[in-house]
This record gives C-alpha cells, sequence and structure tokens, in this order.
C-alpha cells in the first residue's frame, strides 16, 4: 500500500505540474533571490531551461535590490527572455557545478555566472558549515548518477562533499554515499551493494519531495496574463539617470563609499581592519580548484557559460593589504582559465576605483548592475 500510494503521488504531481506550467509563469519563481526550494530544486530549472529562461548564477550580489539587476530588468524589446537566478550567500564554485549536474537542461542552455573575488579569500576554500545551509540531496544523487560527468570529476566531487558535510557533521547519509564512492577499498561495492536499496528509496522520496515542494509554489502563482508591451531600453539615458541619481548621495571619506555606509559599517572597525588582507592568497586557494573542477563539469556538459568577474572597491582592499597588483594576478588567473575551456569572460577588475559602480566594498551596485545587463544582453543576442 505504500509503494502503490507513493507511485501515486509522483504521477499525481507529475500531471499537476505540467498542467500549472502552461496556466502559470514560472519564471516569477526564477526571479525570487534567496529561494532555498528553488534553489535547491531539480525540477524547477528543467522548466525554466525549456521556458527558455537565461540562467544567472552566483552568490549574495543577486540579492541587491536595484532595478538594474538583471533579474528585474529583463525582459525588453530585443531581449524578450526572462532571467532566472540561483544562488545566494556562501553559494560558490562547488554549488554551482552540482546545480548544473544534477539537472537535464537544454545543450544550448544560456548561462550567466557571477564569480566572487571573496569565494577566494579563505586559503583553504569554504567553510563546512556555510556549504550545507545552501546543499541539495536531490542535487548530490542525481549530479553523481549523471551519465555525462566524468567519473574524475564524480570522484573529486564526492570527495570535496564529504569532507564539507562531515565537517558540518550534517546530511550523515549523502556523507556515507560519498565516502563509499570514492574509497578504493576492495570491498566498497560490497557495502554499495548493501545500501542500495535504501539509498534508491532514498532518492525517489528526495525527489517527490522536489516536485510536491514545486508544485505548491507553481500553484500560488496568479495565472498568465496576457503579454504586456516590453520597455525599449536606450542604454546611454540609462546610465545618465544612474549619474545624476549618484550626483546626489554625499560621499566624503577616503573610501568613496556612501557616507551612510561608511558611518554604519566601517567606521567604528576602521583602525583594527587595516592590513588584515595582506597575507591573503587568493590564487591559491581551495576555491580555485572548485573553479577548475566547476569548468571541468561545464566541459562535460557541453555547456558554455558566459563568466563575470565583479570588482571590489580598491580603495578599500587596498586599505586591508589586498593591493591592486595581487588582486589583477587573480583576475587574470580566473579569465584565463575560462578561456582555455573556450568560455566568454567579462571582467570587471578594471573598475575597481569606479566611485559608485558597487553599492558597498564588494556588491555590485546601479551602475555595475547596469553593465552587467548591458554585456548579459549583447553576449547572448550576438
Amino acid at each position: 500500500i505504500a509503494v502503490m500510494s507513493v507511485i501515486a503521488i509522483n504521477n499525481f504531481l507529475d500531471k499537476q505540474i505540467a498542467d500549472l506550467i502552461n496556466k502559470k509563469n514560472p519564471s516569477q519563481i526564477g526571479r525570487n533571490y534567496g529561494d532555498l526550494t528553488k534553489d535547491r530544486s531539480v525540477i524547477i530549472k528543467d522548466v525554466l531551461s525549456e521556458k527558455g529562461d537565461v540562467f544567472l548564477m552566483g552568490s549574495s550580489e543577486i540579492g541587491v535590490a536595484v532595478p538594474q539587476n538583471s533579474i528585474n530588468f529583463f525582459p525588453f524589446k530585443g531581449a524578450d527572455y526572462n532571467v532566472s537566478c540561483f544562488g545566494r550567500a556562501y553559494t560558490q564554485d562547488l554549488q554551482q557545478a552540482t546545480l548544473l549536474g544534477s539537472c537535464d537542461l537544454k545543450e544550448n542552455q544560456r548561462i550567466a555566472l557571477i564569480v566572487s573575488i571573496q569565494w577566494f579569500e579563505n586559503l583553504h576554500g569554504m567553510d563546512a558549515g556555510d556549504f550545507v545551509v545552501n546543499f541539495s540531496d536531490i542535487q548530490f544523487y542525481n549530479f553523481l548518477n549523471n551519465p555525462k560527468i566524468s567519473e574524475e570529476n564524480k570522484m573529486y566531487y564526492a570527495k570535496r562533499v564529504y569532507q564539507l558535510l562531515s565537517g558540518a557533521n550534517k546530511y550523515h547519509a549523502e556523507a556515507l554515499y560519498a565516502r563509499l564512492y570514492y574509497s578504493e577499498n576492495p570491498l566498497k561495492n560490497a557495502v554499495m551493494l548493501a545500501f542500495k536499496p535504501y539509498y534508491k528509496v532514498n532518492e525517489y522520496l528526495s525527489n517527490i519531495k522536489d516536485k510536491a515542494l514545486i508544485y505548491k509554489k507553481l500553484k500560488e502563482l496568479p495565472d498568465k496574463q496576457s503579454n504586456s508591451e516590453l520597455k525599449e531600453v536606450n542604454w546611454k539615458e540609462e546610465y545618465n539617470s544612474i549619474e545624476k541619481e549618484n550626483s546626489q548621495i554625499s560621499s566624503t571619506n577616503k573610501f568613496h563609499l556612501t557616507d551612510e555606509y561608511y558611518n554604519n559599517r566601517i567606521a567604528s572597525v576602521e583602525e583594527t581592519i587595516k592590513g588584515r588582507y595582506s597575507n591573503m592568497d587568493l590564487v591559491n586557494s581551495k576555491e580555485m580548484d572548485d573553479y577548475k573542477f566547476l569548468l571541468g563539469v561545464c566541459k562535460d556538459l557541453n555547456m558554455e557559460p558566459y563568466i563575470i568577474l565583479p570588482p571590489v572597491n580598491g580603495w578599500y582592499d587596498d586599505y586591508l593589504g589586498l593591493e591592486k597588483e595581487r588582486r589583477d594576478s587573480y583576475y587574470k588567473t580566473v579569465k584565463g582559465l575560462a578561456e582555455d575551456n573556450g568560455l566568454d569572460v567579462l571582467d570587471l577588475g578594471n573598475y575597481d576605483y569606479e566611485k559608485d559602480f558597487l553599492v558597498d566594498v564588494m556588491h555590485l551596485g546601479k551602475e555595475g548592475w547596469l553593465k552587467v545587463s548591458e554585456e548579459i544582453y549583447k553576449h547572448f543576442n550576438k
């Protein structure tokens, strides 16, 4: 009875989701920054891929609530597609690779991937506790079951996931599965065979849970409205409007930040943070290995993400001891690795000293997001 009930629920959800996709606009879900259900889901990414949405992948910068943010700026005349976002704080290369490798996306899926310099600040890579807050069990199983991904990349993935899950003491079943997957012990196959029924059931139920959560979100959406006329974008006017707005902002501090941000976040700790990043080694961070892994997964999947490298506040990072020369070495390395894999790169490192390009010391502001939206448009409309 239990098995028949589960199968019936699965079939019900498949039919209901297919029906709701026709009645609703799933891109409204895709635009929701920080939605864990969406980010951990597999099925919603497949749905949005079929709809033709551009996938904007990154971390906390996607949460900047400005009209120029690509998830708000698209669609417009000449770019009649939506932008769906995936990622939030602490979503880095390993999770982005998992997202792509766990879904059944179209081979020509348009992807814009923001790779932030902050990811590389910790020499040992991302913290285990930060990793688990964005971990998805269904993505984990799907990634390791994906026949398109090379065994070399699966082994790297299993090792990294085991390190992080065991370090956080969470998701014990998945940690054990990862450990067994990369083990060289001759008894490995026998142990995996013994546990196989459990993991198959766990995977199946995780898939149903994913469908149920997305079904609920789709059901809550309003019905589709008739297509309204798309806005026309005059890029020069957009930049001029932002420049006029920025001229009204008060900024009297040496970091060229807004005085409000400086007084609330920097002034009280300014003396204690001087030189904090003097010994930071961005290029040799464990995150660089995860970045190479991500590029390898994209190659396995025949995907070509548009790599976007946002700047930092150069005056602030200089004060912290991470001077321009070392930042440029990072940009050159990350850009070179992407180009070696045949990928196009938007390198914004030369905006490090561009006042008002960022909203704070690291996140894109109105001008920064407008530049990114413009370049995404140019890249995918060539």
